[in-house]
């Protein structure tokens, strides 16, 4: 090969050498933006530093509880609740939730835990499910599960109706199919909001009107069929957000973060986060507790509940979150 030529391929060798440099500077300063925005946005939520779950636990353990762990599933408790004044007092909670992503199986979980069960709450005696966040938070809300079920978490979010609403306005709404029943019983119950603008079939829902469709419970499924529909607008919000650009995905998370409160620390959620897109799947399996053939209607005081065969539930959620078999 001549000089020239030696020459020649050597300038076009350092000219590509060049390119590829100032793309990668580009890049990197583009991704270190990206990442700090993450970071800023997560930092939104109000973040809990007083190690309730870890407290719960140690508390339990000593007791000589010995629950299922593995690292390849995490979990994390969603609670749907009334913002308070402040997060650390007790409220009201709507819905609870375990959701789970199951790395070994590359598969994401989400589980009901009906507030209607008589269970022991720890403390206080048997009561309905939900009379534990209502009488100690968060703390006596794990308590609750972790001596019920033996179903330990990694973390918590509380999130605020309000977040709710603004995450399915932000999406652009979420469609749903609107039964003749649930459409009556919606018309009875709001007078003076967008829900009356609903029809029966296919809508698509704004915040408010997403909301009022969770918390529906009269109907022939009462809260069973509350808390599939929870379930199921879950779904449609995560199928969507999968569909949005990276910066709908910034301007949901900015509008939504004050409202959740959490004890996970932006370093795990960007974990997680990183877990959920390396699975690349969009379906969520969805469960609820008490199981079908678990349970009894009753009364106790007055109230409508649902009293459970506690071992076969504590048996099948261990089973449906752990993949174990029988």
């Amino acid at each position: 090969m001549s000089e020239y030529k030696k020459k020649k391929k050597k300038k076009k060798f350092w000219i590509f050498l060049s390119v590829m440099l100032v793309i990668s500077i580009v890049a990197g300063n583009q991704a270190a933006a990206l990442n700090h925005r993450l970071i800023g946005t997560i930092k939104l939520m109000d973040y809990d530093d007083s190690n309730v779950i870890a407290d719960v636990e140690s508390e339990l353990y000593d007791s000589g509880l010995n629950p299922e762990t593995s690292d390849d599933i995490i979990n994390i408790l969603l609670v749907g609740a009334d913002k308070r004044s402040s997060w650390k007092e007790d409220g009201r909670s709507d819905s609870c939730m375990i959701a789970t992503i199951d790395k070994k199986n590359e598969k994401l979980k989400i589980t009901s835990l009906m507030r209607d069960m008589y269970i022991e709450v720890p403390g206080y005696g048997e009561h309905k499910f939900n009379a534990a966040y209502s009488y100690g938070g968060i703390e006596l809300l794990y308590k609750t599960i972790l001596s019920n079920f033996g179903i330990r978490v990694d973390g918590y979010a509380i999130v605020d109706f309000e977040a709710f609403r603004k995450v399915i306005d932000t999406i652009g709404g979420v469609e749903i199919n609107l039964t003749e029943e649930e459409h009556s019983i919606l018309m009875s119950r709001y007078h003076r909001t967008s829900v009356l603008k609903l029809e029966p079939g296919i809508n698509n829902m704004n915040g408010t009107q997403a909301l009022a469709y969770c918390r529906l419970r009269q109907d022939s499924k009462a809260d069973f069929g509350r808390t599939e529909r929870q379930r199921y607008v879950l779904q449609q919000i995560f199928l969507s957000m999968k569909s949005q650009p990276i910066s709908q995905w910034f301007e949901m998370a900015e509008a939504v973060m004050p409202e959740i409160s959490t004890d996970l620390s932006y370093d795990k959620i960007l974990g997680y986060l990183k877990d959920v897109i390396f699975m690349g799947t969009t379906d969520i399996e969805q469960f609820r507790i008490p199981v079908d053939g678990s349970f009894e209607n009753d009364s106790v005081n007055g109230q409508d509940v649902l009293k459970i065969d506690l071992s076969q539930n504590r048996k099948a959620l261990e089973e449906y979150i752990y993949e174990k078999s029988s």
